[in-house]
Formats: C-alpha cells, structure tokens, sequence
C-alpha cells in the first residue's frame, strides 16, 4: 500500500475521533465558543478548544461536514468502503463486529495515531492528565451523554464479546476480583492492540512477521504446497480432501516424526487459499491458564488478520495439564478451524479431541524415497548410481528432511575420500550418523567388529542355524517385498536370535559378526536406562528403542536378556502385576519389529516361554572341546602380528579348558609379554599367559606342565625332548618340592610360582 493510501485511512480515523469530542463538547457546552458555561474541571469547552488549538492546529480543522449523520458515516465504513479504506471493513466482516464495535476501534485508532486527541478526550471529559484512555472515557465520548448508550457501548467491552475475545483491544488487567471500584471495568484503561493498529494501515499486506507477543511461539509460511505431490497414499490425499470440502475441522494428523505432517497442513492452507500459521502448542502449554488464553487469542487474532491457516505442531505434549489450561483450550477447541500434529495421543489430548476427524500421514513409501534420494543429488556430479539409491532406499526408513541432510553428509564423505561419485557406503554412513545420536541415551553403539562369519567356531549343528539366520537377513527385502511375501505376512516379520551357552563361548562376538556380514550398527541395551521404578516409564523407553531402530535400522543386543524377558510370575502384589505387563508389552513389540534382535543368556530356562516361540532362531554356544581351543588360539591372533612358526596350538587346547573369551584375553597378554620379552610371540609367552588367565579364574592349576608340552617348549628353545624317565625325574619331584632347584638339569623350564627363586 502507498503512503498516500495510507494517509487517507488514517485521516478518515482521526477525523472521526475528531468529530465525536467536537459533539461531545457542544453538547455539554450547547456552544463551543460560549464562554459562560464550565466543564466539569472549571474550564470553559471553548478554553480548552483554544488551548488545544495551540497544540495542534488540525485538531479543529478541516473537519468533513456530515449532512446524513455520523452513523451513517460509520455504516458506510463497512458497507461501501472507500478503495483507500478499506481495513474497517475488513475487521467488520472478519471478526463478525458490530458498528458500535467499528466506532470503538476507529476512535481507540485515532487516540494511537494522534497522541493530541487523547488529550482533547481528558479535558472533555474532566481529566486533563488523561494519557491512556479509560473504558468510561470512550463510552461517554461515544454515547454523547445518553445513559442507555453509554451501556451499550460499555457492554461491548466485555470479556466475552468479540472486541476482546479477539484481543483487538487490550485492556487493564483486574489483578484480583475485589480490587475496588477504582479497578472496576469503566475505571481500567484500553488501548487498541498494535497489531490491530498495523492492519489498518496495510490491510492487503499478508507477508508481514507475526505480532511480537507470538513470535517465540509461532512463524507465518506463505509459500504454496501441492498436496498432489506430496506422494501421499491415495486414501490420505481422500481424507485431506475431505476435509477441505466438509470444512469439518478442527482435526488431526497424526504420524512419525518427519512425516510430513506441517507440509501436508501447508497443503490444506494452500487449498483454502490461505499462508500457514505454525505455532508450537507445548511451548503454549508452559504458560499459565491466562497467559495462555491471551496468546491463543492473539495467534487467532493474527490468523484472521493475515488471512492464515493455523496449525498446532505438537511433538511431543505434556503428560498432564492443569484444569484452568483444559478450560482455556476448550474454549477455543470448540470453535476454531485448524489443524493438530502430533506423533502420539496424551490422555488429556485424547479428552479434548474426542470426535475429531483423524488423517494418519506415513513416511515416504520405498518408491518416493528413491524419487527423494534422486531429487537430493539433481544436477550433482557425484550423483550415486540407481543401483546405490534403490538399495539405501530399501534399507532405511527416512523422511524428506533426512534425507536431504544425509545426502549432504554423503557428498561431504566423498569428497574426503577423493571419490568422484558418492557410493553406496558413503550413503549408508551418512543415514547410521544420522540414527546414531537418536538411541544413545538408551544403548551403548557396540564398536564394529572386524571378524568375518567365516571365523566364528561353532558345532556343526550351531553353525547351520548360524547360517541360516545370515541367510534370512541377506534375503529379507527380497523375499517380503519383491516376491510378494509380505502381504501374506503382515506381522513377525523380524528377525530374532536367542544365543544361550556358558559365559565367554562368543554370543556377542556372534552378534556383532552379524551386524558386521549386514552393515548395521549394533546397539547394546542398557537395561539401567531402560527400567524406570515409575508405572509405564518402562514400556515408554522400550517403545523409543524399537521405533528408532526400526527407523534407523539398526540392530539391537539385549546382553544378559532374562533380567528383561524374565518368566512371568502370579499375581501376588502389584509389583507382580506392572512387572508381567512389561513382559507383555516387550513380546508385543518383538513380534511387530521388523528389524533385527539378538538376545544372549547364560541359562535359557529363565526367558519366558513365549518368548522362546516368538524368536525365531535359538543358537546354543557351548564350553569349546580341546580342537576349538587350538583352533582359537589359532584364529585370534592377527596376521600382521610377529608370531614364531610351527605353534602347537592344539596342545594348548587339551591342556587349558577355559572358553574362548579367556581365550582371547590369554592370547593378548601373550601378545604384552612378547613385547617384554623383546621376541615374536611363541608358545612360551601363550603359556605363561594362559596359566595366568586360569589362575585369575580362580582354577586350580599344576605346577608340572604335561610333557607334550614341556617338550614342545624345549623344541622352541632348540633343546631335546625329555625322556620318559627325565620327565618322571624332574617332574614328579617338583610337586613335593623335594628336590633342591640346583640340581635340575640345564634347559628344564622352572614353574611360573618358582621363577623368581
């Protein structure tokens, strides 16, 4: 709008404010230049006119000359506005006033505009400190004297009519209801709201901020959305579009973070012909009942006056709410249009919206995230192949935003590699550091694992199951969506994995040896964060768990799982009752995940029996036999490490049965032992450091080593084995501690406890 627009609505206002003092003043005075009569503060109204005059000399002149009446005047204000003034009209047909609501609002207009018509306002009514206008001041000025009109005009400031249910003025708050009669409502004073104000001078303008009292709550989106290109499925475009048709609303769009959910509402506003307006209801929910009342009637207020859509992102709500707070949303739940986004239902939500239409809005299908995924790297010449963007597509379940921040990880990770095109490890790195930080505050990310399936050792029998669980989840997508499985089996779908056997037999080693053949991150419960002594806190951190790692796709290890799935018990006291409801809900969400679970247990007989039927595979890991040992310490040493040739291992194996966890402890302490020798790690070091494992397991151990091993330690030292009647010699000796340690024969090894001698 021009300025000389805007001059013309302005003058038209203050003229107005202008002539209702003027007919004020006449008729308390009968004549405005006859001095003989007083006003109520013993100056006379053409004294006051004169000394006005000095002030400002427009106050008195140029008045328009209205033959049809001042009513009149205001009735084509809103009837027939002039192109130049047109923002009454407007707040008339907006907010469904009344004329007398228009006369409030233009004359409250007038008094902001020109600060000098306030102070005519105080000495025509007796107050000439007035600088803020009082509720009484504009019903006199209004009324004209007459007591009937006067209650007219003052009823309009109620608290429940339109003037103030919509905070176009903003009155003085009655700070507690028995304040006196000189807080009564004729007594409080009134201004007209700034935003209000800001509207009468550019009333065709849509794009402007939010008024400041929202702008920590809410934000104004004028851009257009299609809502036919949002790749929604054909029955939510159907719900939506009902919606618009019926105008049965408000409603709520419920679905995952990321959905979509304020872009689909975009696409509504955009259908009605309408911007945007968002606005955080649980920021709004921290606010008492009346802070709370007064910014809702400001977001409304703001809606109707930048022609906007509301709509209520609501993440994450409250638990609970005061009963002042429900009062104050029903109040205005009850007879707005707009829209509520939200990712789960409170009870006090589920109160509230009883009876409201419901659009469920769902991540992007397999299909739109591939169009997304190409649409992240159009015109990019490190653009990956189709073949990468349909695999990344199948394996994570992300959201327009996601993706376009895991396509930027992506390039950036190419380019630090010095890879001209982005592949399809750059695109899985990029969506598992997207994931990561979302499960870490409830599980431990298990570091990857550099062991292939090829090197866990397993019975025969284990080792078939093994396979088959890498079988299942290689095959997975495959199967349920390529070949049509999925429509067939809609539920338990998952894939879950009971490792059970002694400790240190290798469960998480197994596990995190899947995760590794499969490219997932492992996360490792941590059942201290995840149990909560408070009803429900539980089954909440386990719902978070499962829904991010479904998202995230990453596998989860529930180490140590019977403190978790523990057998059910009868009902003896309510700690019974809320701990089998936990049990419940946990095999109601294994059942539904469709992701991969691993459990590990020393003793399966704890796990609840449905649980053994709901997983699908059951692996047992046993103590190793004496040819696993050899072939252990043989695995676990890597390659690039200096290791003497011709290790017997398999003596190792048959004469320390201990499991290959410990196993793998006694190979790295050989490994420091070698260091400290300043040699490559021999059997001499493997030894010693296996004697050492068992005895920190508290194994009660022989002095004497066997003499295929006693003689085996010769050979790497380049002495001859020992005979049968030497071993028998020093050997048997040693265990009465008979013989004196001089008269040993040169090149036999001492025992560890006597070295020192």
């Amino acid at each position: 709008m021009s300025e000389e627009i805007v001059t013309q609505n302005l003058s038209s206002v203050v003229a107005f404010g202008q002539l209702k003092i003027r007919i004020y003043l006449e008729t308390v005075d009968k004549r405005l230049m006859d001095e003989s009569v007083a006003v109520e503060f013993g100056i006379s109204a053409a004294e006051a006119a004169r000394a006005l005059k000095q002030v400002d000399a427009s106050l008195f002149e140029g008045l328009p000359n209205y033959d049809d009446g001042l009513r009149a005047f205001v009735g084509r204000w809103v009837e027939r506005p002039d192109v130049h003034c047109i923002g009454l009209a407007e707040l008339y047909t907006r907010f469904m006033l009344t004329l007398e609501d228009i006369e409030i609002i233009a004359f409250l207009a007038g008094m902001a505009i020109n600060p000098a018509l306030c102070e005519l306002c105080g000495f025509a009514v007796g107050d000439h400190g007035m600088t803020v206008c009082t509720v009484g001041a504009v019903c006199r000025i209004l009324a004209n004297q007459n007591q009937n009109k006067f209650d007219h005009y003052l009823s309009r400031f109620a608290y429940s009519e339109s003037l103030r249910r919509h905070c176009l003025l903003s009155v003085e708050k009655r700070i507690h209801p028995h304040d006196g009669f000189d807080r009564n409502l004729a007594n409080r004073k009134v201004i007209i709201a700034d935003r209000v104000l800001d509207f009468l001078k550019s009333p065709n303008h849509f794009d402007v901020p939010v008024d400041e009292g929202l702008s920590s709550y809410a934000y104004r989106t004028s851009r257009e959305v299609d809502l036919t290109k949002l790749h929604l499925p054909a029955y939510c475009q159907a719900a939506l579009l009902q919606l618009v048709r019926t105008q049965t609303m408000p409603a709520i769009l419920s679905g995952p973070s990321g959905a979509g959910k304020e872009k689909t509402a975009n696409a509504v506003a955009t259908l009605l012909g309408r911007n945007l307006l968002s606005a955080d209801l649980p920021s709004l929910m921290t606010l008492d009942a009346d802070t709370l009342q007064m910014r809702l009637a400001d977001l409304f207020r703001e809606a109707k006056l930048g022609n906007d859509f509301v709509y209520f992102r609501c993440a994450r709500p409250p638990e609970f709410i005061s009963g002042s707070q429900q009062i104050v949303l029903e109040s205005y739940f009850g007879r707005e249009q707009f829209l509520i986004g939200v990712e789960a239902m409170t009870l006090w939500l589920v109160q509230l919206t009883t009876g409201w239409p419901q659009v469920s809005i769902p991540l992007p299908s397999q299909e739109h995230r591939v169009a997304l995924w190409t649409e992240a790297f159009v015109n990019d010449k490190r653009m990956p192949s189709d073949e990468a963007l349909d695999a990344i597509s199948r394996r994570y379940e992300m959201s327009e935003p996601q993706i376009r921040q895991a396509a930027g990880e992506a390039k950036r990770l190419s380019i630090v590699a010095r890879r001209r095109h982005v592949d399809l490890n750059d695109l899985d790195k990029a969506c598992r550091t997207y994931f990561a930080h979302k499960l870490s505050d409830l599980a431990d990310l298990v570091p990857p694992s550099t062991f292939r399936p090829d090197q866990l050792i397993l019975p025969d029998s284990e080792r078939i199951k093994f396979d088959e669980v890498l079988l299942y989840a290689d095959a997975h997508d495959t199967i349920y969506s390529d070949w049509g499985f999925g429509e067939r089996f809609p539920y338990g779908r998952g894939l879950s994995v009971l490792f059970y056997g002694p400790p240190g037999t290798g469960k998480t080693m197994a596990a995190s040896i899947i995760a590794n053949y499969l490219g997932l991150d492992l996360f490792r419960i941590d059942l201290s964060r995840i149990m909560n002594r408070y009803v429900g806190e539980t089954e909440k951190n386990l719902a978070r768990v499962f829904d991010e790692a479904e998202r995230g796709r990453v596998m989860l290890l529930f180490d140590e799982a019977d403190a978790l799935f523990a057998k059910r018990t009868s009902v003896k006291s309510t700690n019974d009752r809320y701990a089998n409801l936990e049990v419940a809900y946990l095999l109601q969400r294994m059942e539904n995940f469709e992701g991969v679970t691993v459990l590990t247990t020393n003793v399966e007989a704890n796990l609840d029996d449905a649980f053994k039927r709901r997983i699908r595979y059951r692996i047992y890991f046993p103590m190793p036999d004496a040819q696993t040992r050899g072939r252990l310490f043989d695995s676990l040493i890597p390659k690039s490490a200096p290791v003497r040739e011709h290790i017997p291992y398999g003596l190792l194996g048959e004469h320390f049965e201990i499991s290959g966890g410990h196993i793998k402890q006694a190979v790295l302490k050989a490994a420091f032992y070698a260091k400290r020798d300043n040699s490559d790690i021999g059997l001499e070091q493997l030894t010693e450091a296996t004697i050492a494992e068992c005895r920190e397991l508290g194994m009660l151990m022989n002095d004497n080593l066997p003499r295929p091993l006693t003689n085996a330690l010769r050979a790497e030292k380049g002495l001859p084995p020992l005979t049968e009647e030497e071993y028998r010699r020093f050997h048997r000796p040693l265990i009465s501690q008979d013989l004196p340690l001089q008269d040993l024969p040169e090149g036999v090894p001492l025992p560890p406890h006597l070295q020192d001698h």
